[in-house]
């Protein structure tokens, strides 16, 4: 893969002229040295971007010169997504480096647990710190989730599939945890307290009706009573005020 580019003297808002005209900015950092402004064609960088992310070596032309890079970092619009600025780390291959290799999880839809509904799988690491010399850092940690039979299991640092001998781990420990696969969670709605069922309310409404005349006119009585309390209170309230 190989991105041929230009150096740029635009920079701050004269880069919109060049996004106009399809073109990406971007700069090409090297160790102890000062950054280097670029401008490259958009298609071109996106098509190398999707097929390369930020851990493989790309062949970087710049007017004559030509040099190994990664790509260290890509600002995207905040709308489209697309990319609008790109960052370039030029790379020693005899020195080694550290990078954030991603963590891939497949065949999620092939576990008989999830397929099931009973379970699913948690991704607790993200990306995974490693030194190597460039040309032996791994493109991604890739997980298969069919591995995992049974809710709790777990894949560990010690687990992932790597070339041990050139790519060192050494942020995390061995029984560091990177996936799980882990119980789907039911959410239950309680019933409140306070909720009357229909035939406590029907009870309620029938044993109004069993009530004498006398006892009907002595609850209304105090009902009457109770409201003429919190009336004098209300008048109370008002009085203290003034």
């Amino acid at each position: 893969m190989q991105i041929n580019a230009k150096t740029r003297k635009e920079f701050g808002k004269h880069n919109k002229p060049l996004r106009k005209q399809n073109s990406l900015p971007g700069v090409v950092m090297e160790k102890a040295k000062p950054s280097l402004p670029v401008v490259m064609g958009f298609v071109e960088f996106n098509k190398v971007y999707k097929g390369s992310g930020e851990t493989s070596l790309i062949d970087f032309a710049l007017e004559g010169a030509n040099f190994k890079v990664l790509i260290s970092e890509v600002q995207l619009h905040p709308v489209s997504l697309k990319p609008i600025h790109a960052v370039f780390r030029k790379v020693d291959l005899k020195e080694k480096l550290t990078a954030q290799i991603p963590v891939e999880i497949i065949n999620e839809e092939l576990n008989p647990l999830i397929k099931a509904g009973e379970a699913m799988m948690l991704k607790l690491l993200d990306e995974i710190a490693v030194e190597a010399l460039p040309a032996d850092l791994p493109k991604e940690f890739v997980i298969d989730a069919v591995k995992l039979v049974n809710i709790g299991d777990e894949v560990k640092i010690a687990d992932l599939e790597y070339d041990r001998s050139k790519v060192e781990i050494s942020e995390y420990d061995a029984d560091e945890p990177v996936a799980k696969l882990d119980k789907v969670q039911e959410m239950k709605v309680e019933e409140e307290a306070t909720v009357i069922t229909e035939e406590e309310a029907l009870a309620k409404v029938t044993a109004t009706e069993e009530l004498s005349d006398e006892e009907k006119a002595k609850r209304e009585e105090e009902k009457k009573s109770e409201k003429g309390d919190k009336d004098k209170d209300k008048g109370k309230d008002k009085g203290d005020k003034k």
